[in-house]
């Protein structure tokens, strides 16, 4: 599928955003759009090579920081440069990510606590570090999945990881609102990435797949970033704790056969 086109409305204009995963993928979508929309982009990734040159792409209000979720000490140091910017931190977008596909039984404990590292523990200490330097009225957004809402058979880590990214949205939204600062996360579906084209995924039959999404394709990672946008802008001032599911229709039922 074609995206449609994109004619930008500087919702994000004055706002100063930290895009975790960057570098390519949904991450680079994200920082994309949010750039076109005004915004000061700031692309965390541990890819130095891919941000530096996604940042020079984008030119002025990009930058690129390297950043490891799963190292506080990363964190801590991503954070402490973007402090003292005169632009202060107003969006922060948890987007690094990985899946594993895997049968729990055949799934080793090293691999288990990799996928929740990443996911799930590097949206907490986004979340956690990052969160007393956001300005009031701030907002985060999350990207959990499908699967954080709608368990798959062999993808029992991802699946961990993304529930628990989704309920730890909640917890966030709950402590955060007093500040003015909203959270929430977006799940997709299958969207086209390289995560996909894996060999975990090689020996998927994807246009029986195809034929159980209600509007018959995988979505695009600038679908999903239209997503993170609306939740990222003030289009979105009264919503907060919310998973907001971008699917072509999964998690709404099943398809009669047929």
């Amino acid at each position: 599928m074609t995206d449609p086109p994109h004619h930008p409305r500087a919702r994000c204009a004055g706002t100063t955003a930290l895009v975790t995963g960057a570098s390519a993928g949904i991450g680079a979508a994200i920082a994309r759009l949010l750039h076109a929309e005004g915004a000061l982009v700031a692309l965390g990734d541990v890819d130095r090579q891919r941000g530096e040159a996604l940042a020079a792409e984008l030119g002025d209000r990009a930058t690129y920081v390297a950043l490891d979720v799963t190292d506080e000490s990363s964190w801590l140091a991503a954070v402490d440069g973007l402090a003292v910017s005169p632009h202060p931190l107003t969006t922060l977008v948890n987007c690094a990510g990985a899946a594993l596909r895997r049968p729990l039984l055949e799934t080793s404990a090293a691999e288990f606590r990799r996928i929740v590292e990443l996911n799930l523990v590097g949206t907490f200490l986004g979340m956690r570090v990052a969160g007393p330097h956001l300005a009031e009225g701030a907002s985060i957004v999350n990207i959990s999945s499908l699967n954080g809402v709608l368990p798959t058979a062999g993808l029992g880590a991802y699946v961990a990881s993304k529930a628990g990214v989704s309920a730890l949205t909640r917890v966030a939204a709950l402590e955060l609102a007093e500040r003015g600062i909203r959270v929430n996360a977006v799940c997709p579906g299958s969207i086209e990435t390289a995560i996909t084209d894996g060999a975990d995924f090689a020996d998927v039959d994807w246009d029986a797949y195809l034929r159980s999404i209600p509007l018959h394709r995988r979505g695009t990672a600038d679908e999903v970033a239209r997503a993170v946008v609306y939740l990222a802008s003030s289009d979105s001032s009264y919503v907060t704790g919310t998973n907001l599911v971008v699917d072509g229709g999964i998690a709404a039922g099943r398809l009669s056969p047929g």
